[in-house]
């Protein structure tokens, strides 16, 4: 037996016959000519810690793009309950190393991702740095 992927469009049935929903528009593909380094941290978020995670990402995002951080998104990952990524997009690598300077000096930025720590499961979370390679 085999069985439709969930995103597949459902089937509905019409006087016997069977008539596929309509397709989706097509999916955009990001340009990645536009970026050279991508920088991803992925948070497994607390049970009941949800509120407090996106308050404090609310605070960060003014000081991230206050240092270059001008291109900045959150995303979920709706397989798993409470697992974000923070995405940081950059143009070249000396885009991306103004930036880390500036993160790694500013006590703001540091007080709000020690408050994170607490909030999010280290051993789930990850840090990774992306180049682009085409």
């Amino acid at each position: 037996m085999a069985l439709r992927a969930r995103s597949m469009p459902p089937k509905r049935e019409r006087h016997g016959l069977t008539v596929s929903a309509p397709a989706r528009p097509p999916v955009a593909l990001p340009e990645f000519s536009e970026a050279g380094v991508f920088l991803a941290i992925t948070y497994s978020i607390r049970d009941g810690r949800r509120g407090e995670f996106f308050d404090l990402m609310r605070e960060l995002k003014p000081l991230l793009n206050a240092i270059g951080g001008m291109d900045i998104c959150v995303y979920e990952d709706r397989s798993r309950p409470n697992y974000l990524m923070e995405v940081f997009r950059f143009k070249d690598e000396t885009e991306f190393t103004a930036f880390d300077d500036k993160f790694h000096k500013d006590r703001k930025i540091a007080a709000i991702y020690a408050l994170l720590d607490d909030i999010v499961e280290a051993e789930k979370s990850d840090f990774k740095i992306f180049e682009r390679r085409l």
